[in-house]
């Protein structure tokens, strides 16, 4: 264990002081990381996800008002919450920062995703 967190410390240097009640705001991370495997993949593979950049506008703007709105509601609802010791801390109403960035992020995977399945099967 001991190992295990001097690792981790290593790590994510830039992290606030470590203590053992504290855990890196890895949902951030994650959501990092998969935007940086979508765009890596979108410019290698030359995709084309919207025609233009009015519809790359409208088409996140309907994924993120959508998914705003769900997620103010379930929240308040109580039907799903977050651990506060895997976010960086800062909420929008009922809502992490960081899922703010997920109804950006997510759309953005699925449809680099799916245009390169697309690619694919074309081939």
């Amino acid at each position: 264990m001991a190992v295990s967190n001097k690792i981790l410390k290593l790590i994510f240097f830039f992290s606030p002081p470590w203590r053992e009640d504290y855990m890196f705001p890895e949902y951030g991370l994650i959501l990092v990381i998969l935007f940086f495997i979508a765009f890596v993949v979108q410019k290698s593979q030359h995709l084309t996800i919207f025609r233009s950049p009015r519809h790359a506008f409208l088409g996140y703007g309907i994924f993120l008002c959508i998914g705003i709105a769900w997620d103010q509601f379930a929240i308040w609802r109580g039907h799903w919450s977050f651990g506060k010791q895997f976010l960086l801390g800062p909420h929008i109403g009922y809502m992490p920062i960081e899922e703010f960035g997920f109804g950006l992020v997510m759309p953005y995977f699925g449809l680099v995703l799916y245009k390169l399945v697309e690619k694919w099967v074309k081939k």
